[in-house]
């Protein structure tokens, strides 16, 4: 049986019809998975936002190339519904992965960020597309998505979550057109500048730190570092149950203790100098300890991660989801 290009066999048993108009197929120009994808409007490599138009870059190096919109609504409805995709996907994978992981070991957070970078040959920043993981007690960062759990050991950037500073940036502090951004400082290494595409992703990262931080600490359980006090060498040592105590002499004495509930203050000199405020229980008076520590900026971010988790950790929700997640 012949038919021109128009007509349509149902099947060969029944008859043939013919259509008036031409049957039409999408043709894929280009296929980009959304698996750890990334969407961006910005100019890539820039602070400057595309207007009306986005592109979306799959882990597989293809990219959609500039995709752009009519108006503004048609714009968000279409980075909604990939972005939705995306992190959809990307947490299925994370899932997969922390089948791997005992509890304390898992990952809490995979997804892109831009990392700010100064080049020495130009007097503007320019931002390099970063994979962030935060794992059990780490983040890291990484050029590409790890594809397996073996490339997770292999990061391009990796600090102690209980050790890093991760601090949201006012938009009052960005250093220019970028929004959403925030920093991660670790003891003995130079601040790292972020940002993300969304306010929603932003506080995903910062719900996911505050989880990795309890997480970590928990694990870690105590810290002590080298002190020196009225002279004397000590070990100042951070407890997730205890709270803060100083020990000194071979014999490691307890020379004086308090729950972390009783800090109501400190200070530092910015070198090696700590004042740490307590509060007495019984006569409710102010204790000032001071002490030097030679690694001041370890000793504080530490600090911080143990004031942080035990703040996280009174609310009884927040640490069931942490231990059953």
């Amino acid at each position: 049986m012949k038919a021109d290009e128009n007509w349509k066999s149902v099947n060969s048993s029944r008859p043939v019809s013919i259509s008036s108009e031409p049957e039409n197929r999408w043709i894929d120009l280009v296929s980009v998975p959304l698996m750890m994808a990334y969407v961006t409007r910005y100019i890539y490599g820039t602070d400057k936002l595309r207007p009306n138009a986005f592109e979306v870059r799959g882990l597989n190096g293809t990219t959609t190339g500039i995709i752009h919109c009519d108006d503004l609504a048609i714009l968000s409805q279409w980075l909604k519904y990939i972005t939705d995709n995306v992190v959809g996907l990307t947490s299925l994978q994370m899932k997969l992965f922390n089948r791997n992981f005992p509890v304390g070991e898992r990952i809490e957070y995979m997804g892109w960020v831009n990392e700010g970078v100064i080049n020495n040959h130009i007097s503007w920043q320019s931002y390099k597309p970063r994979f962030l993981v935060l794992k059990g007690t780490e983040v890291m960062l990484f050029d590409s998505p790890p594809l397996n759990v073996t490339g997770l050991t292999k990061a391009n950037v990796a600090y102690k979550v209980y050790q890093t500073m991760f601090r949201v940036v006012k938009e009052s502090e960005t250093v220019d057109s970028r929004q959403h951004c925030f920093l991660l400082q670790s003891s003995g290494h130079e601040p790292r500048y972020l940002s993300v595409e969304t306010r929603q992703e932003l506080l995903r990262i910062e719900n996911s730190w505050n989880a990795a931080i309890v997480t970590s600490v928990i694990k870690l359980g105590r810290k002590t570092f080298a002190v020196s006090h009225h002279g004397k060498t000590g070990g100042l040592t951070l407890d997730w149950q205890a709270g803060f105590s100083l020990t000194e002499g071979a014999d490691a004495a307890i020379i004086w203790q308090y729950k972390f509930s009783q800090l109501r203050g400190s200070s530092d000199d910015g070198k090696s100098k700590l004042k740490l405020h307590f509060q007495d229980h019984e006569t409710r008076t102010i204790e000032t300890k001071e002490l030097e520590c030679h690694v001041l900026q370890s000793l504080l971010f530490c600090m911080h991660a143990f004031l942080t988790a035990k703040v996280a950790s009174v609310d009884p929700t927040f640490l069931s989801s942490i231990q059953q997640a």
